[in-house]
């Protein structure tokens, strides 16, 4: 399941899937991503992530064992502007999504996180051992997301 799968950066992963083969099902809620953008031969199930009755469903009805997350707001300056938009969206949804697949014994989870977890960083290219020292509530959403992930036994 690719979540956030009409979004830009999502249908591009659904098109590499349906390449090497892969059935796959999207989960988009179509606030920024488009469904003329998710290839015909896929299921798109327009929902929210939060939805854990949905999620499950989804699991359970195309028997799911891999979920990509792409599912996110993105935009900087729109997060200082209205950041409990972002913790919302990006944290909170996220962790009920997490939830759902720990709950539904999915294995393979693949986050898609951001750059901006490092803030401002001291040197470049930038490393994943670099400091993280997010400066925007995007930054921070995204950090706290990669946080539930490292500890799912607290899910």
């Amino acid at each position: 399941m690719v979540t956030g799968g009409a979004g830009y950066i999502g249908s591009h992963m659904v098109f590499e899937l349906i390449d090497a083969g892969e059935a796959l099902v999207v989960l988009d809620n179509i606030s920024t991503g488009y469904r003329w953008a998710v290839a015909d031969s896929v299921p798109l199930i327009v929902g929210d992530i939060a939805d854990s009755g949905l999620v499950e469903g989804i699991i359970t009805e195309h028997s799911i064992d891999s979920i990509v997350h792409f599912a996110g707001s993105i935009v900087v300056p729109e997060s200082i502007a209205d950041p409990l938009c972002y913790y919302l969206n990006n944290t909170v949804r996220s962790h009920s999504l997490i939830k759902s697949a720990v709950k539904m014994n999915i294995r393979n989870f693949i986050f898609s996180s951001t750059a901006a977890v490092y803030g401002l960083p001291k040197s470049n290219p930038v490393y994943e051992n670099a400091e993280l020292a997010p400066i925007s509530p995007y930054g921070s959403s995204k950090l706290m997301t990669e946080m539930i992930l490292a500890d799912t036994s607290r899910v």
